[in-house]
């Protein structure tokens, strides 16, 4: 059950992390990926112009070496939360780690899309006691106009994990087949700008044994899939008439850890720092496949 009232989880750092723990769609397009290990210097010149680019906070010189697609999603998410864009995104305490002291392990390539992959203590900036600890580092990009670009960067922790860190001194990266280390099937698209909303916005969701696609006032907010989580809403909503569009589909394999159910409600706050008031509620008996409601805020 959602609460009536609760500030919102608004994402306001760690933009450098964008996608950091959510897994890269993989389908069967990944098997196009190939190791081409020519490509690894190309690659770090092209991070190393966005880590210089971040570390002197140059605007122009970011946009230059940052993939298009990665620009307007930070953008989105920063202005939906009437926060100034690109002061937000500059003012963000992670810091882009060089890649000195790492060790690369291989490089995958569709050709339009490339991961870098690295193994070593990366520095982010305020690290634990005793200094970073060894991880693995997945350089993601994407080719435009001829010219790779830097996407994001994805972190996957090896923790003690005594099999992996094994093949590792071995020399044994196999595991890099594994879908975490793969590039994106294709090009993402573009997301439209967003404006300053009205209200910033949240979808509450719970879409245990469900897929679920929520779209808000025309704008994707996102795919769910047998999940509790909340998620930004791009533009936010409006005063007036808002319109939210849902479409439910039972998973073959049912619910996993719990009864198949969807909840979905829509918490919205005039500010950052205001509480947020719950504004929509869906909870059907039975979810119909598509459904079309709307509701007002003044």
């Amino acid at each position: 059950m959602f609460q009536k009232g609760k500030a919102l989880s608004l994402i306001i750092s760690s933009f450098l992390l964008a996608g950091l723990l959510a897994s890269p769609m993989i389908d069967s397009a990944s098997a196009q990926a190939r190791q081409d290990p020519t490509l690894r210097a190309t690659l770090e010149n092209a991070y190393n112009a966005w880590h210089n680019a971040m570390a002197t906070r140059d605007v122009a010189k970011w946009e230059q070496v940052t993939a298009f697609s990665r620009q307007m999603e930070i953008r989105n998410i920063i202005v939906s939360q009437k926060l100034p864009f690109p002061q937000t995104f500059f003012a963000d305490p992670l810091e882009a780690p060089t890649l000195a002291g790492l060790v690369g392990l291989g490089v995958l390539s569709t050709g339009e899309t490339a991961t870098s992959t690295y193994f070593g203590k990366a520095n982010f900036g305020g690290a634990p006691d005793g200094g970073p600890i060894d991880n693995l580092i997945i350089l993601h990009f994407i080719k435009e106009d001829g010219t790779w670009k830097f996407d994001r960067l994805r972190v996957v922790k090896t923790g003690n994990d005594p099999e992996l860190l094994l093949q590792i001194r071995n020399a044994d990266f196999s595991f890099l087949q594994g879908e975490e280390f793969q590039p994106a099937p294709q090009l993402p698209p573009v997301p439209q700008p967003v404006n300053a909303p009205d209200f910033i916005a949240e979808a509450w969701v719970d879409s245990t044994g469900y897929e679920v696609k929520i779209v808000v006032n025309g704008i994707e907010t996102g795919n769910f899939s047998n999940v509790k989580t909340a998620e930004l809403i791009m533009g936010g909503v409006r005063r007036g008439s808002n319109q939210i569009n849902i479409t439910t589909k039972p998973l073959a394999g049912g619910a996993s850890g719990g009864v198949p159910k969807v909840e979905i409600a829509i918490y919205a706050a005039k500010t950052p720092d205001e509480e947020a008031i719950r504004v929509f509620h869906y909870r059907p008996t039975t979810p119909d496949a598509q459904m079309t409601q709307t509701f007002a805020l003044e």
